[in-house]
């Protein structure tokens, strides 16, 4: 191995382990990892919502409730 300078030593964020600033990655939500630990942001993560129209076509009134009683069975 030959010497770079400002290659120092760094602790893996994720497991620990002593690895070479060369062999580190900064992930997105701020650690820095060893390459071997380094998870790409989900491409799910920059979906966005769009607005959507829940209106009702063609809307009417609720209709009043008719009640029948026992003596109107010939309707």
């Amino acid at each position: 191995m030959t010497y770079i300078p400002g290659n120092f030593w760094r602790i893996c964020d994720r497991c620990k382990k002593k690895v070479r600033m060369s062999n580190t990655l900064k992930e997105w939500t701020g650690i820095i990892v060893c390459k071997s630990c380094w998870e790409p942001r989900h491409p799910q993560d920059f979906v966005k919502g769009r607005e959507d129209n829940q209106s009702v076509p063609e809307p009417r009134p609720e209709q009043e409730d008719v009640f029948i009683t026992e003596n109107q069975n010939d309707l």
